[in-house]
């Protein structure tokens, strides 16, 4: 199967590694010339290019059989201090969305689009108690509201013979790969004695980044069309779940100023129902990988 993946950097490049292992021809995409040279260890085809460039979208769609989304942006670095562009952050995912559908036509064998998007689409879903897959998305920002852009564009090109399926995954941790912390504690300790604009209500709602990939290959097996929750089982509150990291680490608590922007809970039984099976599904295996 030929599949292409926009987006290689954590998840995206585990995705192309795991795939191409499994005897897949593997397309992967880079907007960093000087990533060539890793990325052409684990995929066919490297193609160096932004996700909203219609022309080479058109290049690396052409003859696919499915095309996987995991792309991430919008980070600069403005006086010392990296911080979201929203502009930036549209081109990533809307952007790329739309050069997507543009080019679809010299695709006409590709069956399967996945897109691994964000549970923060929800915002605080109306204040629903039981949020799944049916509950409205209420966005809280407009960088959330990118998400929903980007899935009703998708969406817009689905058929009976390319299924779309979005992922709204949890926030995603697992091994450590390169300089930004992956860890549940790396990633949570720098929070502590911080304000941070989130609601410490919201569930905690994370994923380990080898049961995203092993999400994908669910998706592509299995034809799977729709959204779907993707989210291991850690029920607890964010202000509950993160601040035992911090308590055990003996360290500052944070301040949860986000009070009602996310939801009362999130399920995860759609995608177990569709026959879907967590490798980790209550954190034992952070920090390792188990592809």
């Amino acid at each position: 199967m030929k599949i292409a993946i926009v987006g290689a950097a954590y998840t995206g490049f585990a995705a192309a590694e795991y795939l191409k292992g499994k005897g897949h021809e593997v397309s992967v995409t880079t907007t960093s010339e000087r990533r060539v040279p890793e990325l052409e260890a684990v995929a066919d085809r490297v193609v160096v290019m932004k996700g909203s460039d219609r022309d080479k979208m058109r290049e690396l769609i052409a003859g696919q059989d499915v095309l996987l989304l995991t792309m991430a942006g919008g980070m600069v670095e403005r006086d010392g201090k990296f911080v979201m562009d929203l502009d930036l952050y549209k081109d990533a995912y809307v952007g790329t969305a739309e050069s997507v559908v543009e080019a679809i036509d010299v695709a006409p064998g590709l069956s399967q689009i996945v897109f691994t998007g964000s549970w923060s689409a929800y915002g605080n879903a109306g204040g629903a108690d039981e949020v799944n897959e049916d509950t409205p998305a209420t966005p809280a920002s407009p960088f959330a509201q990118v998400y929903i852009d980007t899935e009703n564009l998708l969406f817009g090109i689905e058929t009976p013979e390319r299924k779309v399926c979005i992922y709204r995954t949890g926030t995603i941790y697992g091994p450590q790969v390169g300089f930004m912390p992956r860890g549940l504690q790396a990633s949570t300790l720098p929070m502590a004695g911080q304000t941070v604009p989130f609601d410490g209500n919201a569930p905690a709602a994370i994923i380990h980044r080898d049961d995203v990939v092993r999400a994908l290959e669910f998706a592509i097996d299995n034809r799977l069309s729709g959204i779907h929750n993707l989210i291991n089982d850690i029920t607890e509150k964010k202000e509950v779940f993160f601040g035992k990291i911090i308590a055990d680490a003996g360290a500052e608590p944070i301040n949860w100023v986000g009070a009602g922007t996310g939801p009362k809970s999130l399920s995860n039984q759609k995608l177990k129902d569709a026959g879907f099976v967590l490798g980790d599904p209550d954190t034992a295996q952070d920090g390792n990988s188990f592809l």
